[in-house]
């Protein structure tokens, strides 16, 4: 692996030999794939050979990773949503049924369209409630034509973590406007379409490697990655709500019951006086 300044260069030599399965992460991973005129055929089936080749490395399935694709160029087409496939193999065959767009490059529409569209309820993305990691991979070669900062920040704000691959041509600034950070392990480059498989096994170190915790969370003390998701803790003297989130102070808690109970007998106490005296038994 050859690195150089300011991007991730992947120049790797030596064919990548194989993957095995990714079991510790669910993701909610959405494909966006320019498919422009710059994209010549014989590199648009590359790019879905790449594609197949990430299927092949995650664990597929409706309770561990599904896949979603958005395919543009001058416009903007979902070819299947995260709710459509849940096998390695339908989703391949499903890819290989793509067929490029062949116009421009309108990849700001693309990931507005993942957002708006894509990353939705209705289209099979788990909710935030889960902590499932939602990320989007976008592979292109060219400049964008429209602008894709803003959009691309409004996609990070929602919650969406975002990849960005550039191949030759591709615009190094946008790129690095897409992604999230930090930079250098979220914006990618190759050289020809030739060799993006060879993004694969880094894909996979990196997908199966993402730390829930990292990714944000709302425990109110520790935060504790497991094998889909993650859990919170409390510090010692400290126990966790009924909410899954909060913890409150034990000794408090002991305060508040011991409060509660003396209120609650003061008040008896006062109605049995009470009772008494209109009843002139005391």
């Amino acid at each position: 692996v050859q690195q150089c300044v300011g991007v991730l260069v992947l120049c790797l030599q030596s064919k990548y030999i194989g993957i095995s399965n990714c079991r510790n992460r669910r993701i909610d991973l959405v494909f966006i794939i320019d498919s422009s005129r710059s994209v010549r055929p014989a590199e648009f089936e590359k790019a879905k050979e790449f594609l197949q080749d990430m299927v092949d490395s995650l664990e597929i399935g409706s309770d561990a990773t599904r896949v979603g694709l958005v395919n543009y160029a001058s416009t903007v087409h979902i070819e299947f949503l995260l709710k459509t496939y849940f096998t390695k193999s339908a989703l391949k065959q499903a890819l290989a049924r793509v067929e490029p767009l062949a116009s421009g490059t309108m990849t700001g529409m693309a990931i507005k369209t993942a957002m708006e569209k894509a990353f939705t309820a209705e289209a099979g993305a788990r909710a935030s409630s889960v902590n499932i990691a939602k990320v989007a991979i976008i592979v292109t070669d060219g400049r964008p034509q429209d602008k894709v900062e803003d959009v691309s920040a409004a996609a990070r704000a929602s919650g969406i973590e975002i990849y960005a691959v550039g191949v030759d041509r591709a615009d190094m600034m946008s790129l690095r406007l897409m992604a999230s950070p930090p930079h250098d392990d979220h914006v990618f480059y190759v050289e020809t379409y030739g060799v993006i498989e060879k993004l694969t096994s880094k894909f996979r170190e990196t997908l199966c490697g993402l730390d829930a915790c990292a990714q944000g969370h709302n425990c109110h003390h520790i935060c504790v990655n497991n094998d889909y998701s993650y859990d919170c803790k409390c510090r010692n003297g400290y126990i966790l709500n009924p909410d899954k989130k909060t913890c409150s102070h034990i000794v408090f808690i002991d305060l508040f019951t011991r409060l509660k109970v003396s209120i609650i007998f003061v008040w008896k106490t006062a109605m049995l006086t009470s009772v008494c005296v209109t009843r002139d038994m005391c």
